[in-house]
């Protein structure tokens, strides 16, 4: 699972004690403060944003917008939407 999913699954779960996000999330307890400062610096639409960036950037890689731009642009414009 990638660490979007897991911060994905941290806003969304129900108990959001430490050890109840470790057991969500897979992860040692003491990770658990990283995914909350993480939640904290990206709400729940900005993830929802990051997913959707990710599956558009791999369809653009794969050829199924029909364009050939280079792995780099495309990193680029990842990077930028991400960040902004």
């Amino acid at each position: 699972m990638t660490c979007i999913n897991k911060l994905f699954l941290t806003h969304a779960a129900r108990d959001k004690s430490e050890k109840g996000l470790a057991a969500e999330l897979g992860v040692n307890p003491y990770f658990v403060k990283d995914y909350l400062l993480a939640a904290r610096n990206y709400p729940m639409g900005k993830v929802v944003n990051i997913i959707h960036y990710l599956r558009e950037c791999d369809g653009r890689l794969k050829g199924l917008d029909g364009t050939s731009i280079p792995e780099g642009e495309l990193l680029r414009e990842l990077v930028f939407k991400i960040v902004h």
